[in-house]
């Protein structure tokens, strides 16, 4: 029971992760004229943090050896409660970016280490449950936490929404400490091993499919607010129900996707690649009126919120013998990503408009598709079976 209940944690504790990176996302619309910036700049408020959670995460296996992987989990937390507490006092624009600094260091420690830790509390034969337990924290957030920030955001003011989120990240480091069992590297990652990483086919593919992917889906979503506005007549009021929408089918898609996960990873890569692909010609095409966002927004939180589980499970089965540094450079490419599909999608809005931003990701979606098809037909490494995590092991007791 207790190894499930460190599972839920570590589950809650990404929860706030992505609350927190995706924050600013809605309340882009408040928040930005209160800094008197406009809505293209306040999205650094998302690229910055995703850069540096890319530095960290990469450079994380490397820095914490043998030591336990939970506490990096804690750590990651704690720069949470900062980097809350210094974005909410922010006098301007920049001392936010200071604050999303921290928010950056946090997001890169947790994305590197979560798997290995989720999957080491429990035996093998459990471990693509725990892994699909773990990322359902991505899609609860998007269920409670974005929207509960939104509403919060939006009726008592963006300041208070991270105040929120800062109290939230503080009861989480606790009950990691009290309910994750410590999990250790057998063998420290050293600088050599990550390089080498990158000559493993199936963490190679891992890496530009989410590049391609994930940086195609935040070039429209981290502009979503503005969007649901313009092109669909969405009251500012009712951005959070729509949010609230997308969420809960992400928590429905993360689960849904688990039996297609077992047949076989790159197969539900695909199947999340064809879903995107749709979902974001819906949003183009077809959401011009709030009872079209109403039938849209699930339709394509469905899929989005199955990615990171389907992409770390692809990590998991297919980079044999790489695994933790497998998944220190994927949650580099995740952050990365969300760091340049928020950049792109702000340079995008500002000159050619919400309409050419959303092609462009229509477009790399059907990049990722070709990759993923092309990867299929030259054969898995290791098609069908769990992820590998040989390299940790828990501590006793």
């Amino acid at each position: 029971m207790r190894r499930w209940a460190g599972v839920a944690v570590l589950a809650m504790g990404i929860f706030i992760l992505i609350t927190i990176e995706e924050l600013p996302i809605g309340v882009l619309s408040v928040m930005a004229p209160d800094l008197g910036v406009s809505e293209g700049m306040a999205g650094l408020a998302v690229t910055v943090p995703g850069v540096l959670a890319a530095l960290v995460a990469m450079a994380t296996p490397v820095i914490v050896g043998r030591l336990d992987r939970r506490l990096a989990l804690v750590l990651a937390l704690v720069a949470v409660v900062a980097s809350c507490a210094v974005s909410m006092l922010a006098p301007n624009f920049a001392v936010l970016l200071l604050g999303r600094v921290l928010a950056g260091v946090a997001i890169g420690l947790y994305w590197a280490v979560l798997p290995i830790v989720a999957v080491s509390q429990v035996p093998p034969s459990q471990q693509a449950a725990a892994l699909t337990l773990a990322f359902s924290g991505t899609g609860g957030a998007l269920v409670l936490g974005v929207p509960l920030a939104t509403w919060i955001g939006t009726h008592l003011g963006w300041r208070e929404a991270f105040a929120v989120v800062g109290a939230g990240a503080l009861l989480m480091a606790v009950l990691i400490v009290l309910l994750a069992r410590p999990v250790r590297s057998e063998t420290p990652i050293t600088a050599r091993m990550m390089l080498g990483a990158t000559g493993n086919r199936g963490v190679r593919h891992a890496i530009t499919l989410t590049l391609v992917l994930v940086t195609a889906q935040f070039i429209t979503y981290s502009f979503v607010s503005p969007v649901l506005q313009e092109a669909a007549g969405v009251p500012l009021q009712r951005i959070s129900a729509m949010l609230l929408l997308f969420g809960i089918a992400g928590v429905i898609g993360n689960f849904a996707i688990g039996p297609v996960i077992r047949r076989s990873a790159p197969l539900a890569v695909l199947v999340i690649a064809l879903g995107l692909g749709l979902s974001l010609l819906a949003v183009l095409l077809v959401m011009r009126s709030p009872g079209a966002a109403l039938a849209v927004m699930p339709l394509w939180g469905l899929f989005a919120g199955a990615s990171s589980v389907t992409i770390q499970s692809f990590v998991g089965s297919e980079s044999r013998g790489a695994v933790e540094e497998g998944t220190a450079l994927n949650s580099a490419a995740f952050n990365v990503s969300i760091a340049l599909g928020a950049g792109i999608g702000g340079l995008l809005f500002e000159t050619v408009g919400r309409e050419g931003m959303t092609l462009v990701s229509v477009a790399m979606v059907a990049v990722g598709v070709v990759v993923i098809v092309r990867y299929l037909r030259r054969g898995s490494s290791d098609r069908g079976r769990p992820p590998r995590h040989a390299e940790t092991a828990p501590e006793a007791g």
